[in-house]
């Protein structure tokens, strides 16, 4: 039985658990929809999921009609993963998810600048985030913007 095969009840919080609740599965969403990524060597590279598991997730979120998957027409052996319009309902949950990590770690790869607009513009800051994500130029905002390198 899969994770998603068994329901615990009907809230919506339980719902979401089922599918997001792990450690890998919003990383690979945030990959998706914040960085642009669509390959599963992508996926695997900066967080070192193993391998198993990656093909796990990206397969629970194709069934749950959050990624497309068609293969590769330049290389036939690869695959694209990509966002469906169900997915990008998660970006301001992503978002969110940045602004909190953002501020509640000390050490999160922000600049101080960035976490005092976070405690003043957060609105504005969502909705620069969520343009630069819908356009692709969201790797830009990440280190112009918000500071971060490498």
């Amino acid at each position: 039985m899969t994770r998603t095969a068994h329901k615990r009840s009907a809230c919506p919080i339980s719902y979401s658990l089922d599918l997001f609740g792990d450690k890998w599965t919003l990383l690979i969403m945030r990959d998706v929809l914040l960085f642009g990524r669509c390959y599963f060597r992508e996926f695997a590279r900066d967080e070192h999921i193993a391998s198993n598991i990656l093909a796990d997730r990206l397969a629970r979120l194709e069934s749950a009609g959050l990624l497309d998957k068609q293969r590769d027409p330049l290389q036939g052996n690869q695959y694209i993963y990509s966002p469906t319009d169900s997915s990008w309902q998660l970006l301001p949950l992503l978002v969110e998810l940045l602004f909190w990590g953002a501020c509640a770690d000390p050490h999160a790869a922000v600049s101080d600048d960035y976490r005092t607009t976070i405690a003043h513009e957060k609105d504005l800051l969502k909705q620069e985030i969520m343009l630069a994500a819908k356009t692709g130029t969201f790797v830009d905002y990440y280190h112009n913007t918000m500071g971060i390198q490498g």
